[in-house]
């Protein structure tokens, strides 16, 4: 087939907009929550306040440029408001696109603000809301829409997957890297010293010695499924996602690592959306 044509049927080619939508109510969602867990615990004007202002933050960069426009005093905290409520707008539906665009630059700005607090996650969440500002999410699970679109352009959907599968894979291999015992079938377990260390953990490290055995299976299912992250863009996405729904409840319950787990689960209508369609289908849900 001729590469161009290809690229341009991969491009057009159509699917469901319902786990798109979904994507774009659940993302913003996790986004907001952790947002407002940070106004929960009174950190606003430690955080995004430099230490000469009050805030314990002696790491702003050279791109936190909404200090200059702002002062110290406010920058932060005004980024914070901005990025709030983009979210709760991109999750209700409301003015979407610029929402989304405009949340993505006060988030950023929380990062220049704040450096050691910006995280992987929050990284890669930003460059999810950017897809799907092209992605025509916006017009599915908008009560007040005039249309609602039953399909969308795959590519979005698409670019999210691939997105996973390089993050997946990344970690995986770098968990190796870094420590090649995930997969010893001896000595203590790496998800042992993960899942039982008092800073981000819950498991009691006494009562757990005694199941090194189950641990080490998860280390090991955990690299496996890593790893083999590139079946997200096969027909087994669904079963794979089975997998990774199992381990980042497994991660939400057990550990302390904010919206990383959520964040993650909340692209996995993409995943699962054979399933969910025929699902939603059968209840009449977002059906035209």
């Amino acid at each position: 087939m001729n590469p161009w044509r290809w690229w341009m049927d991969r491009c057009y080619r159509q699917v469901d907009s319902r786990p798109v939508a979904l994507v774009r109510i659940l993302l913003p969602t996790t986004i907001l929550l952790d947002l407002l867990r940070v106004a929960q615990i009174g950190m606003i004007p430690h955080y995004y306040r430099p230490y000469d202002a009050g805030g314990i933050n002696r790491g702003q960069d050279d791109m936190f440029w909404l200090g200059d426009v702002l002062g110290d005093m406010w920058a932060g905290p005004v980024a914070w408001g901005t990025a709030v409520l983009c979210m709760a707008l991109t999750a209700a539906g409301v003015a979407v696109r610029p929402a989304i665009l405009l949340g993505v630059v006060a988030y950023s700005q929380l990062g220049h603000c704040y450096p050691i607090g910006d995280r992987g996650i929050d990284r890669f969440v930003r460059t999810m809301l950017l897809i799907l500002l092209f992605s025509g999410a916006h017009k599915k699970f908008v009560p007040w829409a005039k249309e609602q679109a039953a399909t969308v352009s795959a590519w979005s959907s698409d670019l999210i997957k691939f997105a996973m599968v390089m993050m997946y894979m990344a970690a995986g291999i770098s968990k190796l890297m870094q420590q090649p015992r995930w997969l010893a079938a001896d000595g203590m377990p790496v998800v042992y010293r993960i899942m039982t260390d008092p800073m981000a953990a819950h498991l009691d490290p006494v009562f757990w010695q005694s199941f090194y055995t189950p641990m080490r299976a998860m280390g090991w299912i955990t690299i496996i499924l890593e790893i083999g992250g590139f079946l997200i863009l096969t027909r087994l996405a669904p079963f794979w996602a089975v997998l990774g729904l199992a381990m980042h409840l497994g991660i939400i319950i057990n550990m302390e690592l904010g919206m990383f787990g959520w964040s993650m689960l909340s692209l996995y209508p993409l995943l699962l959306a054979p399933w969910l369609i025929k699902l939603m289908d059968r209840y009449k849900i977002g059906v035209s």
